[in-house]
């Protein structure tokens, strides 16, 4: 049909895509044509949709912007579903490409809307979420990025402490800034390497 949107659904709850093709029925130009609920049923599939609705956490335990990332290479546009609306999963998957993130308790013109305007090349976030995007995640010394970066991209305490020149300790002493920082903007973190891809430009190597 010429001008319907050819929707993919990636959810752990089973109910989730019948919902949506109940929700989206009344619509005219929005189909939910494919459901898994995982990024690898998804994309063994290879269904022709032009919009996947992404939920943010599976249960084969992806990360939601890696998640993202690979849609995208494929060429679809990914719209995320979450009942999770803090900085960090906002700002990881729209950085990773995803043209909305929308909170699921947000309405059915609110997802339609979305859906299309996703479609279109166009954001589409509320207001809230587009002011947690644009706010400034903590800042860190030059040492305590230093730190973040390697440690987050792998490297042991032990590695990072002897590349950067210092005790592990110390190393130890930075990640515990780190997180001092985020909770003091009452987003505590258990594992800063999950902060990672809040600092961009990374430091170099």
């Amino acid at each position: 049909m010429a001008g319907m949107i050819r929707v993919a659904v990636v959810d752990n709850d089973k109910l989730v895509p019948a919902g949506l093709r109940a929700l989206l029925a009344g619509t005219g130009d929005i189909r939910v044509v494919h459901a898994a609920t995982s990024l690898t049923e998804h994309l063994a599939a290879a269904p022709e949709a032009d919009v996947v609705l992404l939920d943010l956490r599976l249960e084969d335990g992806t990360e939601a912007a890696a998640n993202v990332a690979a849609l995208r290479r494929r060429g679809v546009r990914v719209l995320v579903l979450s009942v999770h609306g803090d900085r960090r999963h906002v700002r990881a998957t729209v950085r990773a490409g995803a043209g909305g993130y929308l909170v699921k308790d947000d309405d059915a013109v609110k997802l339609t809307e979305a859906i299309r305007n996703v479609h279109d090349g166009q954001p589409a976030l509320t207001a809230e979420l587009m002011t947690i995007i644009n706010d400034d995640p903590p800042e860190l010394s030059p040492q305590e990025a230093r730190a973040l970066y390697l440690y987050g991209t792998g490297s042991t305490l032990a590695a990072t402490a002897r590349r950067m020149g210092v005790t592990i300790p110390t190393v130890r002493s930075y990640l515990t800034r780190i997180r001092s920082k985020w909770a003091a903007i009452d987003e505590p973190v258990d594992d800063v390497r999950t902060l990672i891809d809040q600092y961009q430009p990374r430091p170099d190597r």
